[in-house]
């Protein structure tokens, strides 16, 4: 099939030489294995990976193992003519690439793939418009904007993309490089060193290469003439084109002709077989039915797999707000939910040195008035609630981002010294030891936390006023406080971020290992944002593209510490969510629950403790909060109806001890008892379309959200030998956008704003999982059991499977 410009195949296969092609190629594995060489690297390719092939570069396929694959092509000219002459870069490499699921091109390709195999229509146009759709998802999805480029690029890369454009663009035209190079603003020797190197030959040679391979598909399929093969593949002449053919084939543009015609009419009905033979191959393994309904199969032997110690490293600490908050009968209310159905054992506060807290003025050296901060200690201590105080400077929390700033309240005592400071923090720790002793304190958690938001040392983040001032000596002089008057309670810090803080933090982690003052936690904030500057040079936050971004993070925070000789210490992730704003109605929605299981699966057996962000929304109460919910990142509304992302949180606390296996849709443990429990989960990543709009979502926008995949997933559990035989019971706690969501529940209202208190109290008590039980018999020899799971998007289920006897 070739009908404008666009092609697909499928095909074995096979080492090949080198390959240059003037078409822009993706190239998808069905099965088998296979290594690409493009680009200098060696990409190792599994079944349904996807790479693209950007036109003028050489390829090699190598390594094959019973590898079939499809190539779809699309020509230049098409390409330009659906692009409308505009230059876009595509970046697409699923070996390689975590930014994308590549579920999207997938599903497309099989669905090309089916019609390849089936060719169930009369006419090429349902094949065309599966073509386009391709190529509309790789322009829409793939793209690289300039950010993106300036992190995948050298100054040298992004020369060589602009070559590479200019000359597929006139291919058929005159190419000069002195005019390439005044275009570039570099001499024309540079440009022409610049690519020997990147290609291995010089830009005349390249440009001549690429038009006799434009050449050999006009002489193979048309029936020009080789003065008009010439002239459309870009020469002057024909007597310029036959030196060029003759030097790069080693035979003139007639003979290859010739000779290639011959040996096609001696091959046509073996080509002709072999591609009968790869479509009833193709149809006898079900590729002319589509993509199959994804299936996991999952095989458990409980004589084999004993499982090893599964840590719960989200649930020992909660993000409460700004101490004065803990003033509030609300707030403490809240709390205490939290902790008795959360079982969060450390309850993080920061901003306790502010002005409501009316702690000291910042000017008064030994005046200090405690009567707030006794109020709120008091209440944690005589709820056994254990404190993870942040001493630090610190905006009480984010209200709302616009992508280029993000709007702060916030408290802090401006001290107007070192000494000021410094005696405030003497007082403070002889105060709270004296009030509720040394044992109770030493339990206690103690940070120190940098204000990150703002730009290094400006007067916004300085903990007191000093011309001199140095974090670092803040910091150390509170562990030594802290180790001097209560040497069994933690002290760690700063609680910045890694990829934007780097240097910072290198120079910080450096100099407590010279200066001995380890810390006995090392914390950071982990929000999956990208940060760069603008075209005004402002500092830019947007929500990642990259889906993985936070397991990227934590890979950079674990190079830091070892890069600066504490890989021991715990990390703490002390915040942590989708997103900052406090307007996000995905924060209310069973996306969030999705994403929180599906994070806490990749990072809780790689931290010491995860902080969400937050536990209640009255952290973040202002006068336009006037809904059921507002988009708050809480995980209890102000009316206290559980969210998803609480009973996200609630089903991954009733997980066994024991971690059996876990994959990418599922976390299977087990108990002392031997009970089994299964977390099922389905998150899904956000279409392009979502990193286009202001990070605030509302409503509207959040139903309307389209997710990269909304295909349902399959699981399939088989366990043998289990304990005994007899009735076994599964009990299943379901999560989904119709059973558990508030944002469901408030919609069947209309997001009414003004509801009765037995409104609101029929919300709370029907804003929950449903909950179902079978059972089955288990007799035979092994003991073996099946389940199979559906999941829609968004979705998260608890199986409980049990025997009474």
């Amino acid at each position: 099939m070739d009908i404008n410009g666009m092609k697909y195949r499928v095909q074995k296969a096979v080492a090949k030489e080198d390959n240059i092609q003037t078409e822009l190629l993706l190239i998808f594995l069905l099965e088998g294995e296979m290594t690409i060489r493009y680009q200098e690297e060696r990409y190792q390719m599994k079944a349904e990976d996807i790479v693209l092939i950007n036109p003028g570069v050489s390829y090699e396929i190598e390594n094959t193992r019973d590898a079939l694959y499809g190539v779809a092509s699309f020509s230049m000219r098409l390409t330009t003519s659906v692009l409308e002459n505009r230059h876009m870069i595509f970046y697409c490499n699923s070996v390689v690439d975590e930014g994308h699921s590549y579920q999207d091109l997938r599903d497309i390709f099989f669905q090309i793939t089916a019609e390849y195999t089936s060719r169930a229509h009369q006419t090429n146009c349902y094949m065309d418009s599966l073509m386009l759709k391709l190529l509309d998802c790789l322009v829409e999805n793939y793209q690289l904007n300039q950010e993106s480029m300036e992190a995948y690029e050298s100054e040298n890369d992004a020369r060589m993309r602009e070559i590479m454009q200019y000359i597929l663009a006139n291919l058929d035209q005159e190419i000069s490089l002195n005019e390439l190079a005044d275009r570039m603003f570099v001499s024309t020797s540079t440009l022409s060193r610049i690519f020997k190197k990147s290609t291995g030959v010089y830009f005349a040679d390249y440009v001549m290469q690429l038009r006799v391979k434009t050449a050999l598909g006009l002489l193979k399929y048309s029936e020009q003439n080789m003065t008009q093969i010439a002239m459309t593949s870009g020469f002057s002449n024909s007597a310029s084109f036959n030196r060029a053919f003759r030097k790069v084939m080693g035979e003139t543009p007639t003979e290859y002709r010739e000779k290639y015609r011959k040996a096609e009419n001696e091959k046509e009905d073996t080509k002709e077989k072999q591609e009968i033979a790869i479509r009833e191959e193709l149809k006898q393994k079900g590729y002319e039915l589509g993509k199959k309904e994804r299936t996991t199969q999952v095989w458990i032997d409980l004589n084999e797999c004993e499982g090893k110690k599964y840590p719960k490293t989200w649930n020992k600490m909660i993000n409460i707000g700004p101490i004065w908050d803990l003033n509030k009968a609300n707030v403490q209310f809240h709390t205490l939910q939290l902790n008795e159905h959360l079982h969060f054992k450390y309850i993080r506060i920061w901003n306790v040195f502010s002005k409501n807290m009316m702690i000291n003025d910042g000017k008064t050296i030994d005046q200090y008035n405690y009567d707030s901060m006794n109020q709120v200690l008091d209440f944690m201590v005589q709820h056994r609630l254990k404190p993870f105080l942040d001493l630090g400077r610190r905006p009480d929390t984010a209200l709302r981002s616009d992508g280029k700033e993000v709007f702060y309240e916030e408290q802090y005592i401006p001290f107007a010294s070192r000494e000021h400071w410094e005696r405030m923090v003497d007082d403070f720790f002889r105060h709270i030891v004296d009030r509720y002793g040394q044992e109770e304190v030493s339990s206690w958690i103690f940070e120190l936390d940098r204000d990150c938001i703002h730009e290094d040392n400006a007067p916004e983040t300085r903990l007191y006023q000093d011309e001199q001032y140095d974090f670092f000596n803040a910091w150390m002089y509170l562990h030594h406080t802290v180790k001097n008057r209560i040497p069994e309670a933690k002290i760690g810090g700063i609680s910045s971020i890694v990829v934007k803080d780097w240097k910072f933090l290198v120079n910080f982690f450096e100099r407590c290992r010279k200066e001995n003052v380890k810390p006995d936690f090392a914390s950071f904030i982990v929000f999956p944002y990208d940060t760069y500057k603008s075209e005004e040079k402002q500092v830019v936050r947007k929500i990642s593209q990259n889906e993985f971004n936070e397991e990227n993070q934590l890979r950079e925070i674990k190079r830091l510490l070892e890069l600066t000789g504490l890989s021991d210490t715990p990390i703490y992730i002390t915040e942590w969510n989708n997103t900052i704003s406090n307007r996000n109605y995905l924060n209310d929605s069973c996306f969030r629950a999705a994403y929180l299981v599906k994070k806490i699966e990749t990072m809780a057996d790689q931290v010491d403790m995860i902080g969400i962000m937050s536990g209640t929304d009255w952290v973040s109460s202002h006068m336009d909060t006037v809904g059921l919910v507002n988009g708050g990142i809480g995980l209890l509304t102000k009316d206290m109806i559980r969210k998803p992302a609480y009973f996200a949180v609630d089903f991954l606390n009733q997980l066994g001890e024991y971690l059996l296996d876990k994959g990418e849709y599922y976390i299977i443990t087990k108990k002392e008892s031997g009970d089994i429990y299964i977390l099922c989960f389905y998150y899904s990543w956000f279409k392009r379309s979502y990193f286009l709009q202001e990070e605030d979502v509302d409503l509207r926008k959040c139903s309307s959200m389209i997710f990269e995949d909304e295909s349902p997933v399959h699981l399939d559990f088989h366990f043998e030998n289990l304990k005994e035989s007899g009735e076994y019971y599964l009990k299943k706690r379901t999560l989904n956008r119709q059973n558990g969501s508030i944002l469901n529940e408030w919609g069947k209202f209309q997001y009414d704003i003004r509801l009765t208190r037995q409104d609101v109290k029929y919300l709370q008590g029907i804003s929950f999982p449903t909950l179902s039980q079978t059972k089955t018999k288990v007799i035979n020899g092994n003991h073996t059991l099946d389940m199979k799971i559906v999941l829609e998007p968004h979705e998260v289920s608890l199986i409980h499977i049990f025997n009474r006897k």
